[in-house]
């Protein structure tokens, strides 16, 4: 009988350091683990673990930009080349989303400044506005997602590096 009850004592303690080489990682961390399907290991550091957080969460940005930046900016693109032909702005064939932007911009402003006091087509340059407005804003927000994912995937290498011992 002694011998079974010191074997369950010696589980049970093998078990509670389990526990306690888990837990040294915060529940915040292991919560973020969980949800990017990344196991903790035994002797996890919280370092490691954030490190491969950031790997992860690199890497899932990386996916989707790919996914959403080369549509997006090519609907962008399109869209404002077709916004462009509306106003009567000539498009060159290797022209930037930007530049096509600006070049609007700056037609509808002479637009607006000869067609004063004429209402119908006030409102055409009104509608023409809006949509350049709508144009500049979905690019600026892709520049600023692009941004972050180069910010991470730098922040990722940062990381190896120093795991590594290279800098």
């Amino acid at each position: 009988m002694s011998t079974s009850i010191s074997a369950v004592n010696a589980g049970s303690s093998a078990a509670g350091e389990a526990v306690q080489k888990k837990s040294t990682l915060s529940s915040s961390t292991q919560n973020e683990l969980e949800a990017l399907g990344i196991t903790a290991t035994d002797g996890m550091t919280e370092s490691e673990a954030r490190q491969k957080i950031a790997q992860a969460k690199a890497e899932q940005n990386a996916q989707n930009g790919e996914q959403q930046g080369n549509s997006s900016e090519s609907e962008i693109l399109a869209d404002a080349k077709t916004l462009a032909a509306q106003v009567g702005v000539p498009v060159s064939g290797d022209a930037d989303v930007s530049e096509i932007l600006d070049d609007i911009g700056a037609e509808l402003e002479m637009l607006l400044e000869e067609a004063e006091n004429n209402p119908a087509i006030l409102s055409q340059l009104s509608s023409f506005l809006s949509q350049l407005t709508n144009l500049d804003d979905q690019y600026d927000s892709l520049q600023s997602a692009q941004s972050g994912m180069y910010n991470a995937m730098n922040m990722v290498s940062t990381n190896n590096k120093i795991a590594l011992g290279l800098t």
